[in-house]
């Protein structure tokens, strides 16, 4: 199945990313990733500016061109692209809005923690939308991009996504969920290279994370 393009133009695409598709190898995997499947799709070498988690959907920007890939690769150092994410979570927050700042460390057995010393700074802003069921859905707005950052930092406080087993969600009679039920929703930013605004929106395949 092709990956869908959500924007193109001359330099970069942004794709809806589906579940199960790792964006670069990784070690003892040898699955296509989806650097791979797109780079097949479009007939040209793509490459990777940023990363999602395995599971996590939607909105992710590929470059395809090297010029591109730097270019970026720079915006999303400087904290320039506006990422929203939806996350259905297993409690509710408390407070239902505010924002999580912490040093975050990944530890031996890949579990990224929140540490009082040393680790990298993670900052999420974070907004209660609604009830679904037991469970309640989550906007997030990353203002920087560490590994798992909204992962960890959901469940350290207290609420950790559905079906993320590896952050202490703890399954319920009743609940099934088919991965970690975070997706990718909002992409923003001033294009490095044209300088015109791209803004685009990844609509959620399933009904417990429709905004």
């Amino acid at each position: 199945m092709d990956i869908l393009v959500l924007h193109r133009d001359d330099h970069l695409v942004v794709v809806h990313k589906p579940a199960g598709v790792l964006v670069v190898p990784a070690p003892g995997r040898a699955a296509p990733t989806l650097i791979d499947r797109l780079g097949r799709q479009l007939g040209q070498r793509v490459f990777a500016v940023h990363r999602l988690d395995e599971q996590t959907t939607g909105a992710l920007v590929v470059a395809i061109t090297e010029s591109a890939r730097a270019a970026m690769e720079d915006l999303f150092r400087r904290h320039a692209v506006e990422r929203d994410y939806l996350a259905l979570v297993a409690a509710a927050p408390s407070p239902p809005a505010g924002t999580i700042e912490s040093q975050l460390e990944e530890g031996a057995d890949g579990v990224v923690r929140v540490v009082r010393r040393g680790g990298q700074t993670a900052i999420t802003h974070y907004e209660t939308m609604s009830r679904r069921g037991r469970c309640v859905l989550v906007r997030c707005r990353l203002e920087t991009g560490r590994r798992n950052q909204i992962r960890a930092h959901l469940a350290a406080l207290g609420c950790p996504l559905a079906g993320d087993r590896k952050y202490g969600f703890r399954v319920r009679e009743g609940e099934r969920f088919p991965r970690v039920m975070l997706h990718s929703w909002r992409l923003a930013f001033d294009h490095p290279l044209t300088m015109q605004r791209v803004a685009v929106v990844a609509a959620p395949a399933e009904a417990e994370l429709q905004p």
